[in-house]
């Protein structure tokens, strides 16, 4: 009896709270570039996808946290060995490929029911790298790192298309700390709204 009267109190709670929030699954194309000494500043194709959700605080203004897994891919550039050239190994791969898990923390402003613009920083885990850029096996990358975001969405009922652009904060250069490596995002993509 106890456990039907909980249920019912939580369903109920969820209704009223249902037009305040909502959470669904995203996906997107994105287009990476790394800006720093020995990689080549060139945007390459990659992609995110995950969840998101979504608290209306008023009419205008909502939080949209979101847990995301990303995948890029940069390249070493002919220089490499200029710049590391007591870390680095001369017979390295050019591609570069890495997989994070991100959480965004976006704070939304909806200009009316169909256009919104989203702002936020972002966390960063790395959980996969194939790269041999260094000699003894070393990780070029860090594990960590904190980024900016900034976008636009179209809302179509419970669909919207988005477009960001993501500023890597963090120097993620794990070899030393002469030169900075930070990344740069273009993201467009889709968000489907489950609740």
């Amino acid at each position: 009896m106890k456990c039907i009267m909980l249920c019912t109190i939580l369903l109920f709670t969820l209704l009223v709270h249902a037009q305040k929030f909502h959470f669904g699954a995203k996906l997107d194309a994105s287009y990476s570039a790394l800006d720093g000494k020995g990689v080549q500043n060139k945007y390459s194709p990659g992609f995110q996808a995950g969840g998101f959700f979504e608290y209306n605080i008023t009419k205008h203004w909502a939080i949209q946290p979101e847990l995301l897994y990303t995948w890029s891919q940069y390249k070493k550039s002919s220089d490499f060995m200029t710049y590391y050239n007591n870390y680095g190994r001369s017979s390295a791969n050019e591609k570069i490929k890495l997989a994070y898990i991100s959480i965004p923390l976006l704070v939304r402003f909806n200009l009316n029911k169909l256009i919104s613009v989203m702002a936020g920083p972002q966390y960063s885990h790395l959980v996969f790298d194939d790269e041999n850029l260094l000699k003894s096996g070393r990780q070029a990358f860090k594990n960590a790192a904190w980024s900016a975001n900034l976008g636009a969405q179209v809302n179509l009922s419970s669909v919207g298309f988005y477009a960001r652009y993501n500023r890597g904060l963090s120097d993620i250069n794990n070899i030393d700390n002469r030169y900075e490596w930070k990344s740069d995002q273009i993201q467009v993509g889709v968000a489907v709204r489950i609740m």
